[in-house]
């Protein structure tokens, strides 16, 4: 014959007490750590979109020289000055006196050298993260790319080399360079 019990367990107090919730002291602690936990995160967060944004407008600008690399490896043609369409010598130039912008331009007379008044503006691009703070050599940097082999001539000098530091307008700490040499290579850092 089965028979069935039930047994009863008592527990003991075991004098736990059992709190409403937290005071006023432990809720401000928790609160200052949350802030402090939260302007940290916050600031650092900034520094580093500012140096992806400069890295970024570097990238860019390395791009525009391989742009303008490449139209006289095509040689592009332009409409001149009233002196028709031939093939020009394109450029990109530097400014610390402009030091938010730069211009891509495509020279029409072969003197590696932009006249406003005959040569061509092809566009012109604003830095808007960073500034131009130096160019080696001095200011105004000439670039230009001879067709058909795209020779390079810095500053109509094709035996040297360019530095163009770009470094951030928040933060003028964050540089980057870009290097070009009288071969065409492009590189940055």
């Amino acid at each position: 014959m089965i028979r069935n019990s039930k047994k009863r367990f008592k527990f003991q107090d075991l004098s736990f007490k059992i709190r409403g919730g937290f005071t006023l002291v432990e809720i401000i602690v928790i609160i200052a750590i949350v802030g402090f936990l939260s302007a940290t995160v916050i600031t650092g967060g900034n520094k580093g979109t500012d140096q992806r944004k400069i890295i970024l407008e570097t990238r860019r600008l390395a791009q525009d020289i391989r742009k303008v690399q490449n139209m006289a490896l095509s040689a592009v043609s332009q409409n001149c000055a009233g002196l028709g369409d031939i093939v020009i010598f394109p450029g990109i130039i530097f400014s610390t006196a402009s030091s938010d912008r730069y211009l891509l331009v495509a020279d029409c007379d072969d003197n590696k050298i932009y006249d406003s008044g005959l040569d061509v503006l092809l566009s012109t691009t604003v830095l808007l993260s960073s500034q131009i703070t130096s160019v080696n050599p001095a200011s105004p940097l000439e670039i230009f790319f001879v067709p058909p082999n795209s020779a390079t001539f810095i500053n109509t000098n094709d035996s040297s080399s360019a530095t163009i530091t770009l470094c951030g307008i928040k933060d003028p700490t964050v540089c980057k360079y870009i290097y070009v040499n009288s071969k065409g290579s492009i590189s940055v850092e």
